[in-house]
């Protein structure tokens, strides 16, 4: 009985040595991991980061992960073909740098100055310009965005006063209360002549402004443009099928041969403009009827 007792006695020391191991392991595991915060707008969990109020890049290094940045002055820089990945940046200065081929991975952009600055074929996805805390967007006045892209991304209160967005792509993105104004979307070939080339597709625009721009022949296809400004804007043969066309103000907005097929057309004087060679469907033209004042009846049996 004995030897019986001498046997479990070992065991029993053994297995509390064993939970005294794991519980140690636990408790470094414990103290050395980061408290995590809940994202309520992704409902996932990520980590709480230590803000950081300088960044030295390396030579050699072209990704940056995992980061937090505030307040950084990278006024008139020079860093290119840089990637930012879950990262977050805010309050920082960004204007007249060059930051072509920049590329930001499910970032979040939040009250930064990118006025002037060159950010020639950038490609953004899933990330956030839009402080909703603060109720601002991101500067982008100015700057250079020829072949830069947007792919579900919250652009909204961004502005984008005059600058050069020629061959841009801003697709599946929420941009409300946006600031287009005199933004070129155009090259020019010659004196007299302009390219236009944008694609601002399924995004929504609501709220923003285009007055003075310049989209001829464009795809807009598949957007929301409630209550938009379309003062002084040339959608000339543009595609809009399958929008929500509903401008507020639209003041010298030229749609010649425009294809409007399949679009939701509300709150617009048709005779106020040059609606030539549109494209519609059959069952649009009831809207343009009821928009002269025509009745129509359906034919007798």
């Amino acid at each position: 009985m004995s030897d019986k007792s001498d046997v479990n006695q070992r065991i029993a020391k053994t297995l509390e040595k064993i939970k005294n191991s794991i519980d140690k392991k636990s408790n470094i595991k414990f103290e050395n991991k980061t408290d995590p915060i809940f994202d309520s707008d992704t409902g996932n969990h990520t980590t709480l980061l230590k803000e950081e109020e300088t960044l030295n890049i390396p030579t050699e290094t072209t990704v940056i992960k995992d980061r937090k940045f505030t307040n950084l002055n990278w006024i008139k820089h020079n860093h290119q073909e840089l990637t930012f990945k879950n990262c977050v940046i805010s309050n920082s200065d960004f204007s007249a740098s060059n930051l072509d081929g920049l590329r930001l991975i499910n970032c979040k952009i939040f009250n930064c100055n990118f006025e002037k600055a060159s950010i020639q074929d950038g490609f953004f996805e899933d990330c956030e310009f839009y402080d909703k805390d603060a109720q601002n967007g991101c500067r982008f006045n100015l700057a250079e965005l020829k072949r830069t892209e947007f792919h579900r991304c919250n652009i909204s209160m961004n502005t984008f006063k005059r600058a050069n967005a020629f061959q841009i792509v801003v697709n599946e993105c929420r941009a409300q209360g946006c600031d287009f104004q005199f933004t070129n979307f155009s090259n020019v070939i010659s004196r007299t002549a302009l390219f236009s080339s944008a694609f601002l597709t399924k995004t929504d625009f609501r709220y923003s402004n285009f007055e003075g721009v310049h989209l001829e022949k464009c795809d807009l296809s598949e957007s929301k443009f409630v209550s938009v400004i379309f003062s002084s804007v040339n959608l000339e043969d543009a595609n809009l099928t399958n929008t929500i066309f509903s401008p507020s103000q639209y003041d010298g907005l030229s749609l010649f041969k425009a294809d409007l097929r399949n679009a939701e057309i509300t709150n617009i004087d048709i005779r106020k403009i040059d609606f030539s060679g549109v494209k519609i469907f059959e069952w649009q033209q009831a809207f343009f009827m009821e928009n002269l004042g025509i009745i129509v009846y359906p034919d007798k049996a």
